[in-house]
């Protein structure tokens, strides 16, 4: 289970510990610079994965020996522009999203970069992986992380389960209201899905999209 423990913070990072089996898992957080999104980075035994992926100077300090791939919430731009930089670094690694999460990762106007100062297209498509909803990505010996699709914000939109930690992206920011003005946003999916990821936190630590350190 999470503990409240805290590491002395550098900037925009700090962190939280998971166990599970009596082995620890760091969720750590970077705050980055496009729109105040967060980039989560689960460390344990040697083996790193990322929760979306922003400013890669924050990140990489923070990867502990493999980097094994990146779990995407959403595919709007500031949760994916580090991506192109960090597959250069690590070109083997899984890119896990949604079918329209794919979409979104091969489209400037459906992740919106194009609207913005730096458009954003993935330069190596082989590297997504989709799943479906339900389906369980392995992480460490013994840890899954469970998609979860929470629609509505952007058909895009899949929350992830970590044992006792959800990383809930856009779909729900604990005292902020889910955004639904993007094309192919849902006010109606969106309120299905913050009822959904509310019921499903209801034992767990919520680790959203954009926030002020943990």
């Amino acid at each position: 289970m999470l503990s409240n423990v805290l590491e002395d913070k550098m900037m925009t990072q700090s962190a939280h510990f998971m166990t599970v089996d009596k082995d620890t898992v760091r969720i750590r957080q970077v705050v980055n610079s496009v729109f105040n999104s967060c980039t989560y980075v689960l460390s344990r035994g040697g083996n790193t994965w990322l929760v979306d992926c922003g400013d890669i100077d924050g990140i990489l300090p923070m990867i502990d020996g493999n980097l094994r791939g990146v779990l995407l919430t959403h595919s709007h731009f500031d949760h994916i522009y580090g991506l192109n930089h960090l597959l250069t670094l690590f070109p083997g690694i899984d890119i896990v999203t949604n079918e329209s999460g794919r979409e979104g990762l091969l489209s400037d106007k459906l992740n919106f970069s194009k609207y913005h100062e730096d458009p954003f297209v993935l330069d190596t498509p082989e590297n997504i992986k989709v799943v479906r909803d339900g389906d369980l990505i392995p992480m460490f010996d013994g840890v899954n992380a469970k998609a979860v699709f929470t629609p509505g914000h952007s058909p895009s939109c899949v929350t992830w389960i970590v044992d006792d930690a959800i990383f809930t992206g856009d779909s729900y920011i604990p005292g902020v209201k889910t955004v639904t003005v993007f094309p192919h946003s849902d006010k109606v999916q969106a309120a299905q899905s913050e009822a959904l990821i509310k019921k499903l936190a209801e034992s767990r630590r919520i680790y959203p999209g954009h926030a002020p350190q943990l």
